[in-house]
């Protein structure tokens, strides 16, 4: 999906963007220009699933009202929060991973962990519609299945806020993990 999201972005250069291309030193600051536009994009995609799963879950708090359910709702409030803390902090991040764009060389190594971590993202989110979707169907259940779809809700929200506050180590990771393998060729 990232790959996607820079082919499109270098796709829509203009003319004078595409002659500075060939310039010695422009390709490479554009370039991270560009990967930081893509994080930010894929990253308030991230955030609107996330508030498209909280407006589903505003609808089962509804119901759960309307059935009488009321002892469920404390529960079903705090995971709501934790769903817009999440969005919000997904959407508010700094644009790339500051260490990493600072340099004006771009280091493909950690612009690829980047786009593979946002993009794991994704599957975050859908994780957390499945576990919404399972909480659609139990309208008359008992409260205890009620709990423990909510507690796996509230679950994969923490896993996901807290994968999401390891980014920057993911990428200091691939950074790592780039000059070691440098120095064991310098060193063979």
């Amino acid at each position: 999906m990232t790959d996607d999201l820079m082919n499109q972005a270098t796709e829509g250069m203009n003319a004078f963007e595409k002659v500075m291309h060939g310039v010695p030193g422009y390709h490479g600051y554009k370039e991270k220009e560009l990967r930081r536009e893509t994080d930010k994009t894929v990253r308030d995609m991230v955030a609107r699933q996330l508030m498209d799963q909280r407006s589903r879950l505003s609808a089962i708090q509804a119901d759960l009202v309307a059935d009488g359910q009321l002892s469920l709702l404390d529960n079903l409030e705090r995971a709501d929060r934790k769903l817009v803390l999440l969005a919000d902090r997904v959407r508010t991040a700094s644009y790339g991973y500051a260490p990493l764009f600072d340099d004006l060389r771009v280091k493909e190594a950690e612009l690829d962990a980047l786009g593979r971590y946002d993009e794991a993202l994704f599957g975050d989110v859908s994780r957390v519609s499945a576990i919404i979707d399972n909480l659609t169907t139990l309208a008359g259940r008992p409260e205890a299945d009620w709990a423990e779809g909510i507690r796996a809700l509230t679950t994969a929200l923490d896993t996901m806020n807290t994968d999401f506050g390891h980014r920057g180590e993911v990428i200091i990771g691939a950074s790592s993990a780039s000059a070691a393998s440098s120095t064991e060729i310098v060193t063979s």
